[in-house]
């Protein structure tokens, strides 16, 4: 894998996950996170996050998750070389190519995975599914993940399940959940069972999160970043300019916000 300048990596990773919160603010209500707990005080190793992947997102969520939750830790996932090749400067940022549906790339995933992990401060994202499926129907995984995780891994396992959801607002909610980490000392020898075991993991984490979505319950979940909200437009101004008339302090949601107590600032640590 490419290295950069340590100095020109900070100022590029800086500059890409500013984008990556503008970004996602734009197009969000809001980012939830439940399970947070699960991601704090982790054992100075290198952590595994294995999640679905519903959708075009996913690689932008992670990258919002890791900026929020794990600021400390070097981000490193997988991607598809020849979607790489349109945007090569996400290899700079931790993204490193792997030639889908061959022996030779699944090699190349475990030779770049196995030597990212090798870092105590890394944390790894990884899709096991290998490809797009539905937010809340459980896909079976590909075998690149049970390869690197087994009794005799030193690192943590974390499990992440991403929603993406309209509640009451024009743009929707972003909706995380963490389950608790795995312990690799009780994971199954046979490969194949390990498999499994991770499968049920995300499968239960993913029902877990679908009912927290289905009950619209934001004090459900720690709010880790406000976007946008409210009507826009001319109509939106039309009742700033009437709230305004009357005394009144302009609303712009639709319901009211529980206060972020637990809202995350870029950088740190709650």
């Amino acid at each position: 894998m490419k290295r950069m300048p340590s100095a020109l990596s900070r100022i590029l990773n800086w500059g890409f996950r500013r984008y990556v919160r503008r970004f996602i603010r734009r197009n969000f209500n809001a980012v939830r996170c439940a399970g947070k707990s699960y991601t704090e005080q982790l054992p100075t190793e290198s952590v595994i996050c294995f999640l679905n992947h519903p959708s075009w997102w996913d690689p932008m969520t992670v990258v919002l998750m890791t900026d929020l939750l794990f600021p400390s830790r070097r981000f490193y996932a997988p991607m598809d070389a020849e979607a790489l090749q349109h945007y090569p400067i996400l290899e700079r940022l931790g993204f490193f190519p792997v030639t889908r549906d061959s022996v030779a790339g699944a090699k190349e995933f475990l030779n770049s995975s196995q030597e990212v992990l090798k870092s105590p401060d890394s944390i790894l994202w990884i899709t096991p599914t290998g490809s797009f499926h539905d937010v809340r129907n459980p896909a079976p995984f590909l075998s690149g993940l049970s390869h690197l995780v087994d009794n005799k891994f030193k690192g943590s396992i974390l499990t992440m399940a991403i929603e993406y959801t309209f509640w009451n607002e024009r743009c929707p909610e972003l909706l995380v959940e963490f389950a608790s980490p795995l312990n690799c000392s009780m994971l199954p020898i046979d490969r194949e069972q390990r498999t499994l075991v991770l499968q049920e993991s995300l499968a239960a984490t993913q029902k877990s999160l679908a009912q927290r979505a289905i009950a619209r319950d934001a004090t459900a979940f720690s709010t880790l970043a406000l976007g946008r909200a409210g009507v826009g437009g001319i109509y939106q101004s039309f009742q700033r300019m009437m709230v305004w008339i009357r005394g009144q302090r302009f609303q712009e949601r639709h319901s009211p916000e529980p206060i972020p107590v637990q809202m995350v600032r870029p950088g740190e640590r709650t």
